[in-house]
């Protein structure tokens, strides 16, 4: 039988080169969406900064071009990357470059805008500009984001909001071509522990250590929490990186031993046991300044944990105020401290409010649904038809009640 030619449109089979700053993100956060592409028949080859995770992505059978690319303002350090990344994507005569993070996102489209790649696609994890940020500073990057934006075919979304915003801002021009596919979990690994009856309360955080997390917040709770409950203990599960700006993890250790609180807490560093370090956790923190959609807060949902987060983007869609956890302003540590005091005094409610949050990470962010939202949007792509990823998500969509996720 003959295939129809949007049939064969469909099967159009893909180069592509994924340009993200650090390896840690390609082989921690976007693993799972490159093997789903490479699965569906795609060339993936991936461009990034190398470091501990490159090899393993090698082992994956991934080809990685090593790229000095940093998380730094200075603008002079990003003229040898681009360059490099412009001369990579002329070679390889890539279909798509899919760009990821602030600054692989603006290197990446600017080399492939330069490099005349037939489809620039940038998937968002969150905008740099954020509410609480100087207004004029905000208006630059808007600025850089919507320049930027001339030159991007395709928008993919892990936070609505972004969506929203970009809309808005004239950073993304037609709505059939800016996608929400949220972030995933693996909500089979990341599952409850049933049998925390009779444990000290632990309230924790997972992240990497640095000011924008609300390490400090968390620290000023703890102080305020140790001193109303003598059973409560803390978890920091992370460290900072090489590569963060802000290299905060020594001073808060150091803040950590001054305030006479380091016997009741617990660092484990960098690890691969997140799902089990969460089960050990009464309560899920997340005090940040600024997110994309943080991925903790799913995982702790996913684990059942009522989840304390502020009114950021990403937090404010993850989590439902009042059901799945507790909403607090940010840079507020008296109000953090409250609600996990609350939440300490009424274990039948912070239950419930795990329970909800389980349900909603199910069916709203399972990485499975979210690969298949990745997926349709390469798929689009490939066929040239909006349509087929501009019905995959309707705006908002993180806000509807648990069970509306679309067929």
């Amino acid at each position: 039988m003959l295939e129809t030619p949007e049939a064969q449109a469909d099967e159009t089979r893909l180069r592509l080169l994924t340009v993200v700053t650090v390896d840690v993100m390609a082989y921690v956060l976007l693993r799972p969406w490159l093997l789903a592409l490479r699965s569906a028949g795609h060339d993936i080859e991936i461009a990034c900064s190398v470091g501990e995770y490159a090899d393993q992505l090698r082992q994956l059978g991934f080809v990685i071009h090593d790229l000095p690319l940093r998380r730094t303002f200075n603008p002079f350090s990003h003229i040898t990357p681009l360059v490099r990344l412009y001369h990579l994507i002329r070679r390889g005569r890539y279909d798509v470059v899919n760009a990821h993070s602030p600054v692989g996102g603006a290197l990446g489209r600017a080399a492939a805008f330069l490099g005349r790649c037939p489809t620039i696609a940038y998937t968002v994890h969150g905008f740099y500009f954020h509410d609480d940020m100087n207004p004029f500073l905000r208006r630059l990057f808007i600025a850089i984001e919507w320049l930027l934006g001339r030159g991007t075919d395709w928008f993919m979304f892990v936070s609505d909001e972004d969506r929203t915003t970009a809309l808005r801002e004239g950073i993304a021009s037609d709505p059939s071509r800016a996608i929400t596919i949220f972030n995933g979990v693996d909500t089979n690994f990341f599952s409850p522990d049933e049998t925390i009856e009779g444990r000290p309360p632990v309230v924790g955080i997972v992240g990497r250590i640095v000011r924008e997390k609300g390490y400090r917040e968390f620290l000023k709770m703890a102080t305020v929490v140790a001193a109303a409950r003598q059973d409560v203990r803390f978890l920091v599960v992370g460290d900072s990186l090489q590569t963060d700006r802000d290299q905060f993890g020594a001073e808060f250790r150091e803040d950590v031993r001054k305030s006479g609180l380091g016997e009741r807490f617990t660092f484990t560093g960098f690890t691969k046991d997140v799902a089990m370090q969460l089960r050990k956790m009464t309560i899920f923190t997340l005090p940040s300044y600024r997110e994309g959609f943080p991925r903790s807060v799913l995982e702790a949902m996913s684990c059942g944990l009522p989840v304390i987060a502020t009114a950021i983007r990403g937090c404010r869609e993850a989590v439902v105020d009042g059901e799945t956890g507790l909403i607090v302003p940010p840079r507020d540590s008296e109000a953090l401290a409250r609600a996990v005091l609350a939440l300490l005094d009424d274990s039948e409610r912070a239950h419930e409010m795990g329970k909800k949050g389980r349900q909603r990470a199910v069916e709203l962010f399972d990485q499975e649904l979210v690969k298949k939202r990745f997926l349709t949007v390469f798929k689009a792509i490939g066929s040239g038809r909006a349509d087929t990823a501009s019905a995959l998500l309707t705006p908002g969509k993180s806000r509807l009640p648990i069970g509306q996720e679309p067929s």
